[in-house]
């Protein structure tokens, strides 16, 4: 391979350590996340460009690529085979020992505020080829939520907002602005304290699968965002004052609330007998209502996102068959 060849590979991207791998990452991750995709939908034969899978792509596009759940490009790519041997060869050794020193499988991230170290995952393109793969055969993208109430009835719900927000203000209440700051992260600890999760025990399998249906979450819960476009709380009162930024997309349906119970629900059907479910579900509530706290959700937002995961169960339970089989293991 010619240096000059190298130098371009090298100039196009960047060196990324990724646990115990060393790969080059293309500088615009949004190339690299689409293209990925592309590969993901057509292995279950779907057309990247049509339909209902074009605004799926979008959303991808619009609220994830470049955020918590950058791609890094797996082995290969457009990495050169000769000069992906050659790095590992003369880095490899040096890193491995260090790099292993105390950390589990997968990119370690901590929480802020909580002291909990979880492994973070890669975009699970696998899953989101699944999810896409099955929306005729359940409807999931067109059927499993109805409108949001009318303008009147959403305005007659931001009185209790105001009411959230002085009460926020209390010094009783400083335990529950910072759950808000850590959750407004989409952070796992409230998910997996519930179930006994120690920084001795961390469950990685169980992690893994919680951080899949956030991201899968926020897929299903954008594309409805972006049927309904119903405005969040401050905008239709102005005088209410969020306590967090108030993010672009639309209110209907609540996110974390969508994201919480599917968390919940789904692991009711992974590890039913599991003592810890009461205390789960009661989390997976109070990260919604927290929502409502921090000024960016009214009820109606978060009961929607409730019964949208409840109404997802099915095709989630397809989609996540084999990570549910991996923390079953790990639990029994």
């Amino acid at each position: 391979m010619k240096a000059d060849a190298i130098i371009e590979i090298l100039n196009k991207a960047d060196l990324v350590v990724s646990g115990d791998r060393i790969e080059l990452e293309d500088r615009n991750p949004l190339n690299a996340a689409l293209v990925k995709l592309e590969a993901a939908l057509k292995d279950f034969n779907l057309d990247p460009r049509d339909g209902a899978t074009q605004r799926l792509v979008d959303i991808l596009e619009q609220d994830f690529v470049g955020q918590r759940f950058a791609p890094v490009a797996s082995g290969g790519g457009k990495l050169h085979k000769g000069l992906h041997k050659g790095l590992h060869k003369g880095l490899h050794k040096g890193l491995h020992k260090g790099l292993h020193k105390g950390l589990f499988q997968g990119s370690p991230i901590e929480a802020a505020g909580t002291g909990f170290l979880w492994p973070e995952i890669e975009i699970p393109w696998k899953e989101i080829g699944l999810l896409c793969g099955f929306m005729q055969d359940f409807q999931w993208h067109t059927d499993f939520l109805d409108p949001p109430p009318p303008v009147e009835a959403r305005m007659g719900e931001i009185a209790d907002l105001h009411k959230k927000e002085a009460a926020l203000k209390d010094a009783g209440e400083a335990t529950r602005r910072q759950d808000i700051l850590v959750e407004a992260g989409n952070d796992i600890t409230a998910y997996m304290q519930p179930l006994g999760v120690s920084v001795a025990a961390q469950a990685s399998a169980t992690a893994a699968m919680f951080q899949t249906l956030i991201l899968l979450g926020g897929f299903i819960g954008l594309h409805y965002k972006a049927r309904f476009e119903a405005p969040r709380p401050s905008e239709l009162d102005p005088n209410l004052k969020p306590f967090l930024p108030v993010p672009a997309h639309s209110s209907y349906p609540s996110n974390h609330a969508l994201q919480s119970f599917l968390i919940a629900e789904l692991f009711a059907r992974t590890v039913p007998e599991h003592p810890g479910l009461p205390a789960l579900y009661r989390a997976a509530w109070q990260v919604g209502v927290n929502r409502e706290w921090a000024g960016l959700h009214i009820r109606s937002d978060t009961t929607a996102g409730r019964m949208l995961a409840r109404r997802c169960m099915p095709v989630i339970e397809r989609v996540m068959e084999d990570q549910m089989a991996l923390v079953r293991a790990e639990w029994y």
